[in-house]
């Protein structure tokens, strides 16, 4: 039987969430058949692997798990990707976990389903506190198919987020071609996915209900401060290659550059103040560096306040005036 929809699960150090993530996964019997599961062990050194076995003994029609030599989440995204059979695709993550009601209902949507991208609602799940925040469309009319050329973007919100693996089951054949979309041994991979859906989709439609719960605080997550400080050349690379992207995939419609432009920009001043906090000589070098790189290759990027303070002050007056309003 075709597969309607992939779901693509890497697996590092996750022994505590695999379970939970996996469990989530599982449907009625004649739903599992529409599925596939496929797992990436990206050469974890703890018992996820093997304990994902189990639900590939329990349901060989619809679990498998592929074993590969750690190269970071990217890489074991880009093996699913390339692997995947079904018309639709799903990331998620293994620390996290859908909402099983509502996954149950979008596989009954995307039977009857064609468009490029098809948007549902999300939960940020907090751990410290146990509590949830939704992250809905509010905009956008549901069940109704739009010419994604003809759609004004900013109706599912100013987030750069909004095309991203949380929200979004994606048609295959569209990411497809692209099997080595992810960077690879690096973090924050996954933001490509801000871009390369709104440059090659053609309709997209939104289907409310919340799918995904995205946990927040687990230790050393990505977006926590102190990695995203230690971490910061994994974002220029991760920008870069948005750039890049959207420099070889020019869009005619006004509302796509309209977005894009958008979240470019966001990103460049995320950017620009991430490496306004790291350490003195390392921000005065990185600063320079990502000026020039901007001017170059980005030029239609209008300056924020940071970057105008920047070009105002004196370099150790810049650095110590913005690391003591933002570390107050």
């Amino acid at each position: 039987m075709d597969k309607l929809l992939t779901v693509v699960v890497p697996v590092y150090k996750v022994e505590k969430y695999i379970n939970k993530c996996l469990d989530s996964l599982i449907v009625p019997d004649e739903l599992m058949e529409q599925l596939e599961i496929i797992i990436v062990n990206d050469g974890t050194p703890d018992r996820s692997a093997e304990m994902a076995r189990e639900y590939e003994k329990k349901y060989p029609q619809t679990f498998r798990v592929i074993d590969k030599e750690n190269g970071g989440h990217g890489s074991a995204w880009n093996r699913g990707l390339k692997e995947a059979t079904g018309k639709y695709l799903r990331f998620l993550d293994s620390d996290d976990w859908f909402d099983n009601e509502n996954f149950v209902k979008l596989i009954g949507r995307l039977g009857t389903c064609n468009a490029d991208i098809v948007f549902s609602d999300m939960c940020f799940y907090y751990e410290q506190s146990s509590s949830f925040r939704s992250s809905k469309y509010s905009s956008i009319p549901s069940n109704i198919v739009y010419d994604a050329d003809e759609l004004e973007w900013d109706l599912l919100g100013q987030s750069e987020e909004k095309t991203n693996f949380h929200h979004c089951t994606y048609k295959t054949s569209m990411l497809q071609p692209f099997h080595q979309l992810f960077l690879e041994k690096q973090f924050y991979d996954d933001a490509i996915l801000f871009i390369v859906p709104i440059v090659l989709s053609k309709t997209i439609i939104y289907y409310p209900g919340v799918i995904y719960n995205y946990l927040i605080g687990r230790e050393g997550q990505t977006m926590m401060k102190n990695t995203m400080m230690k971490r910061y050349r994994d974002m220029e690379n991760v920008i870069k290659s948005q750039v890049s992207f959207v420099q070889n995939h020019r869009v005619s419609s006004k509302w796509k550059e309209s977005k894009l432009s958008q979240i470019l920009s966001t990103m460049i001043k995320k950017h620009w103040k991430l490496l306004s906090l790291i350490p003195y000589s390392d921000s005065k070098k990185e600063l320079k560096d990502w000026k020039q790189y901007i001017k170059k290759e980005y030029p239609e990027y209008s300056k924020s306040r940071l970057m105008t303070m920047y070009d105002l002050l004196p370099f150790p007056v810049y650095w110590y005036v913005v690391n003591k309003i933002m570390k107050e």
